[in-house]
């Protein structure tokens, strides 16, 4: 997630036509028109995505602890071309030890997910095993117990990954987080975090190295639980969030992680899309981590996810751009699932926001284009 982690085949023509026939979709309706009687429906299967099965559509991004979430659950649970939401999964605080009974507290995460599902809406979890900013810590103390550690002012308390102690305890937590979720219908996606919240980059890589950190170990441990996840045979789709890491980042290293994720069976993502991967695509650059290049290699062969990397700029202001030009465009390379700030969807469906007045009926559009493509509810 660029908002929080250190961090275009598709030409200019490409992105115009895919714009231009998105919004021709719109021409029967009027500005802003919200009628979910037109869409897909998110739980169902959608014929036109690369994977009518697997989970689609757009979805709110709840980060833990935010103060927008209640604005997003006041003013957003209704909204046809929204088909859920993301809840985050703090491994501490779900799993208080072996040694507790009941050893799992499971409160945190339904809490937030209640009013959604009983708004019919779909939930993806995003399982965080460390988290951002020098106070994080979603370790549980009985892992920091028997496994070494360090500390980095972006990601706080962090484990020493590859420890055997640190795998054995998170995969009893990825078993856990499924036998209690993966028959739950109100749920779509499970991205496991294995590096930095939800993502595979390496939290606290430079403290890391003074306990063997290298690209072969980190490559060594990303297999591992891929294969680990492959192994649990989950009844939900699994998925990965990409990125890179490096001066200038190892894209060959980011493209590895990607084969080896389809390779098990699992979708693949990126937290990291502005509107200068637009711009770079058309210009023969990399997107972040190279995601535009990753997708269009898999796409048919795994579901696509991609999040935005920070609240969009409505009037279009660089580098994250407004959705108006990043959706269309990434609808383009077969997104099937999107996740967007809140303040994004705030500024379509809340008059109550600053940018509503002004932008609302092109974000409206936007999203309702995309309704069209990836279902809505």
């Amino acid at each position: 997630m660029r908002h929080l982690s250190p961090r275009r085949i598709t030409t200019v023509a490409c992105c115009f036509l895919a714009a231009f026939v998105l919004a021709g979709s719109l021409a029967a309706q009027a500005p802003g028109a919200k009628t979910a009687g037109s869409y897909g429906k998110c739980t169902q299967e959608l014929p036109g995505v690369d994977f009518p099965g697997s989970p689609h559509g757009l979805f709110v991004l709840l980060f833990p602890g935010a103060r927008v979430n209640a604005k997003a659950t006041a003013s957003l649970l209704h909204v046809p071309e929204l088909c859920g939401a993301d809840v985050y999964v703090q491994w501490k605080r779900v799993d208080r030890g072996p040694d507790a009974n009941p050893r799992y507290d499971w409160s945190s995460v339904d809490e937030q997910m209640a009013p959604w599902v009983k708004a019919g809406k779909q939930i993806n979890l995003i399982v965080w095993a460390t988290g951002y900013g020098a106070r994080a810590n979603n370790t549980p103390d009985y892992v920091f117990s028997k496994v070494p550690s360090v500390d980095c002012p972006s990601f706080g308390h962090t484990p020493v990954f590859w420890d055997p102690g640190f795998i054995e305890s998170y995969q009893a937590f990825m078993s856990a987080v499924l036998a209690q979720y993966g028959t739950n219908s109100s749920i779509g996606y499970i991205r496991f975090g294995l590096g930095a919240g939800g993502e595979i980059y390496p939290a606290c890589m430079y403290a890391l190295m003074d306990h063997g950190f290298s690209k072969a170990t980190w490559r060594k441990y990303l297999f591992g639980m891929l294969d680990y996840e492959k192994s649990l045979n989950s009844p939900k789709q699994l998925a990965v969030g990409l990125n890179a890491f490096g001066n200038p980042p190892d894209l060959a290293f980011t493209a590895e992680i990607a084969e080896h994720a389809v390779q098990d069976g699992i979708a693949i993502g990126n937290q990291g899309l502005t509107s200068e991967d637009v711009h770079n695509d058309a210009a023969g650059r990399p997107c972040m981590a190279d995601w535009c290049r990753i997708f269009r290699k898999y796409q048919g062969k795994t579901p696509l996810v991609l999040q935005t990397g920070g609240a969009s700029h409505p009037d279009g202001t660089p580098p994250q751009g407004s959705v108006t030009e990043m959706l269309p465009f990434a609808l383009s390379q077969h997104v099937q699932i999107f996740e967007f700030y809140v303040d994004d969807f705030l500024v379509a469906y809340d008059p109550s926001y600053p940018d509503y007045a002004r932008y609302h009926d092109e974000y409206q559009k936007a999203y309702a284009a995309a309704a069209k493509v990836l279902g809505g509810n």
